[in-house]
């Protein structure tokens, strides 16, 4: 696992090999954002798009989306 934390690899994808293994089973999540109250999980209504963001320090970051006039749900 070190070489995901490489500096010449930084901006790269982990190859599969050194991904970790995925789940299962979905991860259980409330059905209802908690400050927007929308829920989490789709579908969305229509003519909403998806984007998928990842980011540090998240739940700052998160806020600065929900605040954001049009958007639907964050998590």
């Amino acid at each position: 696992m070190a070489s995901l934390f490489s500096i010449r690899k930084k901006h790269a994808l982990p190859s599969a090999e050194e991904a970790l293994p995925g789940r299962d089973e979905p991860m259980a999540v409330p059905e209802r954002h908690a400050v927007l109250a929308t829920p989490l999980r789709g579908p969305f209504p229509a003519p909403l798009e998806q984007v998928v963001l990842g980011m540090g320090c998240f739940w700052g970051a998160e806020r600065r989306f929900w605040e954001q006039p049009g958007v639907y749900t964050t998590a």
